[in-house]
């Protein structure tokens, strides 16, 4: 019966022995890594990731590892698992994202759902739609109505390797060689309203008096008719887009002088002392010139800064303004591939579904190994 009392008595301290361990390890990260195992990967999930990254050939073209071939070294990257691109993380794991690389992959996500921390594997291979995306080609269609706020669809219809880069984007991109990718505007159709002459605002001066009479490849034609009550009292805005200049006369300070078939003459007849806005976007200038003097042909203004009479800055304006009733616009403009690339990934970033990529990876059919080191 001792014994029996004594074999009681040391279970008893046992089983308090093993509760207190169990009890400090709730507390601790012992615990934590014992049941670490158990966490898998779900859409919304956030994790801790090394892979290696390969060509279907078996080239390896990157890995989070320093060492690839021994799996050692380097950082695993922070995942936010999900497959929608705008997805914001929770503000506790903002340093967490979907793209690898800067790039979002598809089959790279996808393939880490059902993972468990601790677990490796190889992915299978991995199409390039759900990879690194598809070349464009010669008759795609992009879309860009997201970017555009309204209907606006751009077919390739040429595309020209090592060009020079366009003067105009010369400050933005810093490469003197690129891909010009010609770009048709596709939206455009007979009958359509072109709000050719604008105000300051962007609003039309003349509502709908401009319509497409005739498309081709490369150009539109369009005829403008103003409504008889939009003669007088108009608020002009010249905008010169070869140029990079725009001129915004006086309020209500002109008029249409002469219509028939195929012109319209605008006469301007501001005010002395009426105000010019002048805005030159090719060396960023504007300015205000104060109206001094209105000839029959100029409108002479000076510059509203100027220290004194002696001193004024004096610029000519013009007076009349002619259109031409029927005129073509260009429908097709080079895009150099740096541009086409930042569209097609903002485009991508509200589109996970879109596959056509610049991307140097593009066409490349891949796969991934995996390594989850860590679940939250």
């Amino acid at each position: 019966m001792q014994k029996e009392k004594i074999a009681l008595v040391g279970l008893v301290i046992i089983v308090v022995a093993a509760l207190s361990v169990f009890l400090i390890a709730l507390n601790t990260d012992v615990f934590e890594s014992l049941f670490e195992e158990q966490k898998t990967i779900q859409i919304g999930s956030y994790a801790d990731v090394q892979y290696i990254g390969y060509y279907a050939n078996g080239t390896i073209f990157e890995s989070t590892y320093t060492y690839p071939e021994s799996k050692t070294g380097g950082e695993p990257v922070k995942i936010f698992v999900v497959l929608n691109s705008t997805a914001v993380p929770n503000t506790n794991f903002s340093s967490y994202t979907n793209v690898i690389n800067g790039t979002f992959v598809k089959g790279f996500i996808e393939n880490l759902v059902g993972m468990k921390t601790g677990q490796s594997k190889t992915t299978g291979l991995i199409s390039p739609e759900d990879a690194y995306g598809v070349s464009p080609k010669v008759g795609d269609v992009i879309d860009f109505t997201l970017l555009a706020g309204t209907q606006y669809e751009l077919k390739i219809t040429r595309i020209q390797e090592n060009m020079p880069m366009p003067a105009t984007f010369l400050q933005y991109f810093q490469s003197n060689v690129t891909s010009l990718y010609t770009m048709r505007e596709e939206s455009h159709y007979i009958g359509e309203p072109i709000d050719t002459y604008v105000d300051a605002n962007g609003a039309p001066i003349w509502e709908n008096a401009t319509v497409v009479t005739k498309i081709n490849e490369t150009l539109l034609w369009k005829y403008t008719t103003p409504s008889s009550d939009k003669y007088e009292n108009l608020t002009w805005v010249d905008l010169n887009y070869e140029e990079q200049y725009q001129i915004v006369y006086p309020n209500n300070s002109s008029r249409i002088s002469l219509i028939n078939n195929t012109t319209i003459r605008i006469t301007h007849t501001p005010k002395i002392n009426d105000a010019i806005q002048f805005f030159n976007a090719s060396n960023q200038y504007g300015a205000q010139f104060i109206v001094e003097n209105v000839t029959a042909d100029k409108i002479i203004g000076y510059l509203n800064n100027s220290a004194s009479v002696q001193n004024r800055t004096h610029h000519e304006f013009p007076r009349v303004k002619t259109i031409q009733r029927n005129e073509t616009q260009n429908i097709t403009q080079d895009y150099p591939k740096e541009l086409l690339e930042y569209y097609l990934s903002t485009l991508k970033s509200y589109n996970p579904s879109l596959t056509m990529s610049l991307s140097p990876r593009a066409d490349q059919t891949v796969y991934f190994e995996i390594s989850v080191v860590k679940v939250y």
